[in-house]
């Protein structure tokens, strides 16, 4: 089978009964599991013959028969079972949500090292009604008026429903290692696309690079890649704050504060693409996401104040303007280490630190306003002291920088004021300090035990974030602002052949220099066996430095630059040499002492 021919049309994707394999999973795992265990328990020999294996032949021979969407019916019912939140049935639903995630991993294994149907699996996009009975999908509509058949692929499922031991298998590693190089190429479906080109759609294949156009604008849509362009996008918007901040006036718009505002502008609209496009449960997934969306959120407030501020003549908004963009240095910071210590283990436990910090935080926040609210009725009688002020010295309490609020605790209340001042002390600063600790520390520990599993879960979420099918994100800030002005109209105006030329052309030649700088690096990284950036740039230069004279090599310079151990592969390469030059004299031998006995 050629590699541009498709394992499955489009029209066998549709017609694949998807419907009652998912309700006839959900019904086994229901029948088979009815009390909480453990993962080690589920994967014992015990359950692993009786539970697991029977299981798996059942669905596996459904598999043999041509349904390729029984892995993606899997991770569905766990992320259909592990978003039970009823403190009765949850342990019994995580339970559930563990089976269906060793299925699935059992169920993948079946395709072996064919990195192809293995590809098609895990990145199709299934019709989730597909074979199910007319009346059902009648009820379907009239529950939901916008009834989506599509809900994502795969690996979709896998991240939603947190699935790290398959996304951490072998197989489904080896999906994700091609997708993000480059080497397997899909594109993906989207029904939420800004600027929608599916004329073309082009079968899952594996990339050539001397077989593909020198200017190949879908190798803009390639993760590493990607990754490559947003991280020097984010290096120019980062120079462009520091330049905006550094050189702003106040009473006008000057030229580096209006570079920033466009450059910033287009960087918003990336993101709120990307999160139109995966919607907000798999976006939020991302390890600095979360920035993303503060900063989109701060610029947009802080861009609103200086442009009316400006335009109507108001000190105070051009004067607020200033101080949110002073604001957003909190965040670019951050974000700037966090995208270049991507896959530090600090890195990967502060997110979910924070997340727990900030929600720990909030809780105790309400549950002392009580204490504010007793103490602010008190000052009333007599102190007549702001809530404000109140709240300030509580906050002066609970991080120990200050004890003003038990100086002044007996003004509230001879006797119910340094009551409460010493309880809100203890609990805010002795018990709320010692659970904090707690918390982190375990987290921190949990993902220390499995950080190989934590990273894998975020390339992962990458790799689903780099494959975009929305056009808009081929052109790179600001430039992507002048596209949703001029494409966005065109696509209305213009048939879906001609709007994919036109939309082609503008990509090639506003991402020439990109373009062939990809081409160049794709075709070294071919001819010399390599898969990363890093390592194609060193097997280069070690060629240069190999093809330069032997008098430049003897300069001390160089051999410093070739380090200590550039000569080890040297030894191995003279004896592989003397091993061809033994072997070929030993058949020579051979072959004289075989004509010697014939002649005799």
């Amino acid at each position: 089978m050629s590699e541009t021919q498709p394992l499955l049309s489009p029209q066998e994707v549709d017609a694949t009964p998807v419907y009652p394999i998912i309700h006839s999973i959900r019904s086994d795992i229901i029948h088979f599991i009815d009390t909480p265990l453990s993962y080690d328990a589920l994967t014992a020999p015990d359950l692993t013959y009786t539970l697991i294996r029977p299981l798996v032949e059942k669905y596996g021979a459904m598999q043999r028969d041509g349904n390729m969407s029984v892995v993606f019916c899997f991770l569905l019912n766990r992320v259909y079972f592990s978003r039970d939140q009823n403190m009765a049935t949850s342990p019994v639903s995580r339970t559930r949500a563990e089976l269906c995630e060793i299925l699935a991993i059992r169920t993948l294994r079946e395709y072996g090292n064919n990195l192809l149907e293995l590809a098609v699996v895990l990145t199709t996009s299934w019709m989730v009604y597909s074979g199910a009975d007319e009346t059902v999908m009648q009820m379907a509509r009239e529950e939901r008026e916008d009834l989506e058949e599509r809900v994502g692929n795969a690996i979709e499922m896998a991240i939603l429903g947190r699935s790290k031991r398959f996304i951490k298998s072998s197989s489904c590693q080896k999906v994700i290692d091609g997708i993000w190089s480059g080497k397997c190429v899909y594109q993906a479906e989207s029904s939420h696309s800004i600027l929608s080109d599916t004329y073309k759609r082009n079968p899952i294949h594996f990339y050539d690079p001397h077989k593909a156009p020198l200017l190949d604008h879908y190798r803009l849509k390639v993760p590493f890649i990607r990754s490559v362009l947003e991280y020097t996008n984010f290096l120019i918007l980062f120079v462009l704050f520091i330049l905006a901040i550094e050189w702003n006036t106040r009473d006008e718009l000057n030229a580096p504060e209006v570079i920033f505002m466009v450059y910033a502008l287009g960087f918003c609209l990336e993101k709120v693409a990307a999160m139109q496009e995966h919607g907000i449960q798999v976006y939020f997934k991302g390890t600095w996401n979360g920035f993303d969306l503060a900063f989109v959120t701060t610029f947009m407030l802080y861009a609103i104040l200086r442009l009316y501020g400006v335009f109507h003549h108001s000190l105070w908004a051009r004067s607020t303007g200033i101080d949110c963009l002073a604001l957003i240095a909190c965040l670019m910071f951050p974000r700037l280490a966090f995208v270049t210590l991507r896959n530090n283990l600090m890195v990967l436990s502060l997110r979910a630190m924070i997340t727990q910090f900030v929600v720990l935080m909030l809780i105790a926040a309400f549950c002392f306003c009580g204490f504010l609210y007793a103490l602010w009725t008190l000052s009333r009688n007599e102190a007549q002291y702001s809530a404000g002020t109140i709240a300030w010295w509580m906050l002066d309490l609970w991080f120990g920088l200050d004890a003003s609020g038990f100086e002044r605790s007996t003004q509230f209340h001879q006797v119910f004021g340094p009551v409460l001042m010493v309880t809100y002390a203890m609990l805010s600063n002795t018990l709320l300090l010692t659970v904090l600790v707690s918390i982190l520390s375990n987290t921190f520990a949990t993902i220390n035990e499995d950080a190989a599993a934590e990273a894998m879960f975020r390339k992962a979420v990458s790799t689903i974030e780099g494959v975009k099918a929305d056009s808009l994100f081929s052109y790179q800030p600001p430039i992507n602002l002048v596209a949703l002005c001029f494409m966005l109209p065109l696509s209305y105006i213009l048939t879906p052949r001609w709007f994919h030329k036109v939309n082609v052309f503008m990509i090639r030649i506003m991402n020439l220099p990109a373009l062939l700088v990809i081409a160049l690096y794709e075709r070294q990284a071919k001819h010399n066996g390599t898969t990363g950036f890093y390592e194609t740039l060193i097997v280069v230069t070690e060629r240069a430095y190999d093809s330069l004279p032997r008098q430049l090599k003897r300069l001390s310079i160089f051999e410093g630059l070739a380090g200590s151990d550039s000569d080890i592969d040297a030894i191995f390469e003279i004896d592989s040499h003397s091993l061809s030059i033994t072997s070929s004299k030993g058949e020579m031998g051979t072959l004289s002492i075989r004509q010697t006995r014939q002649i005799y």
